[in-house]
């Protein structure tokens, strides 16, 4: 662990913040290497709600979460605020172990659209049945993908 690391272990990560399944991590300014140490706790396979909004993961923190084997149960992501460009996006699409990531949050990123392309042509997430890029633009697969822009 560098001194650059807030927190000495998962335990300090998830203290006062899992309630039940839910892991929520929202604000607290994680950087790839403090949530490489999520990642790396087996303890993430409880978890199936994980909120990440507003950290500081950018497309390296995100390719490792989805290489991460312990996120397996997570059904709703949240990273909303993380500095994600298309390429975030392409890393998750190609995730092999959120098989039951049903829905994904991703305001605020800085998402052209390539990477939503490659969401909705993933082959791994096949449980994916909504994503919302920003308040205006929420895509959900009903007989293939679709968006209704807001009014």
């Amino acid at each position: 662990m560098s001194e650059n690391c807030r927190f000495e272990n998962v335990a300090a990560i998830f203290a006062g913040r899992l309630r039940g399944n839910q892991l929520m991590l929202s604000g607290k300014g994680l950087t790839p290497e403090e949530a490489r140490i999520l990642w790396r706790s087996p303890r993430m396979q409880e978890v199936s709600w994980l909120d990440l909004d507003d950290n500081n993961l950018g497309d390296k923190g995100v390719a490792e979460l989805a290489e991460c084997t312990f996120l397996k149960n997570v059904q709703y992501l949240n990273l909303n605020r993380n500095n994600l460009s298309d390429a975030g996006l392409k890393f998750l699409a190609d995730a092999k172990h959120l098989g039951k990531l049903k829905r994904l949050h991703l305001k605020g990123n800085a998402i052209a659209g390539e990477g939503a392309i490659a969401l909705f042509n993933s082959a791994t997430l096949v449980n994916l049945s909504t994503f919302q890029v920003s308040d205006d633009w929420t895509c959900k697969r009903r007989e293939g993908w679709r968006y209704k822009p807001r009014a």
